[in-house]
């Protein structure tokens, strides 16, 4: 095997594909949180269905695909690590303060709380992203909430420099035994938490905060979804995967998906589905270094998902200063609700393109490598 990857090739359609997954972010938010709608069938669809969690999940392990692929491995740790911190650190931290100001100038709302409310020490750990390892709700939930999964992602960062060199000198026809170990890991991280861990019931949920936090939020519960993604680019690497993965993908989540709702609560909120939704990222992949056409590509795609993330970042704020601004708890009919989800969306997916383009591109492109030796542009954002 060799212990170098070979030269990195653009995979423009898992950029775009980021775009598709926001989307499954946001209508889970607004449908679930935001309870616009007077039909209670329609929010109900915002949370029983597992679009979001799915999507939530694939984001992970895009990320371990990504840079798996998309890094040479030949600069220094520290080279790594200062790149993603220009990654998400501006954007998160314009966020942060602009949803304070906005609890400060507006006041109290129902989906962000109170600036009362908002106490010092969950608030310091949000700004530096580590709130997930206190396991106390006004830790994992505080200024704007959503950003628990960055929180998470940063472990990501922290381990990766630490873990691939070991990883690119596993044997090529070892790889899917370990991409296999992850899997099993997976299912037995929600078979944990629903057997051995116990406590009173969550608010708005059939399980204990212990089972949730440790079956979504605590960061090393999620690690093995982004290895998910780390063991396939490494396969795709190395010539090891099977055609037609997209389909094998869709097949293997739909029967997860049947199977899920069968399984106990804790399974729902797991990283279950990304056993197969990983097999549709792989796939992905594979048809953009094969230069099949996808619309996935298109140069708008790709700008929406080289946004995703900071359109992610802004959509539950917003979220919430639209719930305010229509009426804490009004509801409405089918098509004044549509209305203002589809106007969010629009503000949402603006805001982040305009975030993306003033904020993160020129600070990745300024800081992100060394102005004298300018490294090769990773080909998707992670």
């Amino acid at each position: 095997m060799a212990n170098t990857s070979p030269p990195i090739r653009q995979l423009p359609s898992l950029t775009g594909y980021r775009a598709i997954l926001f989307v499954a972010v946001f209508v889970t938010h607004a449908l679930g949180a935001g309870y616009f709608f007077a039909t209670n069938s329609i929010n109900q669809a915002g949370t029983y269905l597992p679009y979001g969690t799915a999507a939530l999940s694939t984001f992970f392990v895009l990320s371990g695909f990504v840079l798996t692929w998309g890094e040479p491995w030949q600069s220094t740790v520290l080279r790594f690590w200062r790149r993603r911190v220009v990654k998400i650190y501006p954007g998160h931290v314009i966020v942060w303060g602009s949803t304070l100001l906005m609890l400060l100038f507006v006041g109290p709302m129902s989906l962000l709380g109170s600036l009362d409310q908002t106490r010092p020490g969950p608030a310091i750990a949000n700004l530096f992203l580590v709130q997930d390892w206190t396991p106390k709700m006004p830790y994992v939930f505080s200024v704007y909430g959503v950003n628990w999964s960055v929180s998470v992602e940063v472990v990501f960062y922290l381990a990766l420099p630490l873990l691939i060199r070991p990883i690119l000198r596993i044997a090529d026809n070892r790889l899917w035994a370990w991409f296999a170990g992850c899997a099993v890991v997976i299912v037995a991280i929600p078979t944990a938490t629903h057997y051995f861990l116990t406590g009173p019931l969550a608010p708005g949920q059939n399980m204990s905060w212990n089972q949730d936090y440790f079956t979504d939020f605590f960061p090393l519960a999620r690690m093995p979804e982004f290895l998910l993604g780390v063991f396939l680019a490494r396969i795709l690497q190395t010539g090891r995967l099977p055609r037609f993965m997209v389909w094998w993908g869709v097949a293997l989540s739909a029967g997860l998906t049947a199977l899920m709702f069968q399984l106990p609560e804790t399974f729902r909120i797991s990283g279950l589905l990304t056993i197969g939704l990983c097999l549709i990222v792989a796939g992905i992949a594979a048809r953009d270094l094969a230069d099949k056409p996808s619309w996935l590509s298109n140069r708008f795609v790709v700008l929406l998902g080289n946004s995703s993330y900071a359109a992610y970042l802004v959509h539950f704020p917003l979220l919430a200063l639209a719930r305010h601004m229509v009426g804490e708890g009004k509801q409405f009919g089918v098509g004044t609700g549509v209305l203002i989800v589809v106007v969010l969306f629009a503000v949402t997916q603006l805001l982040g393109v305009l975030l993306f383009l003033g904020v993160e591109r020129p600070l990745m492109r300024r800081f992100s490598a060394p102005r004298k030796k300018q490294r090769a542009v990773a080909p998707a954002a992670a």
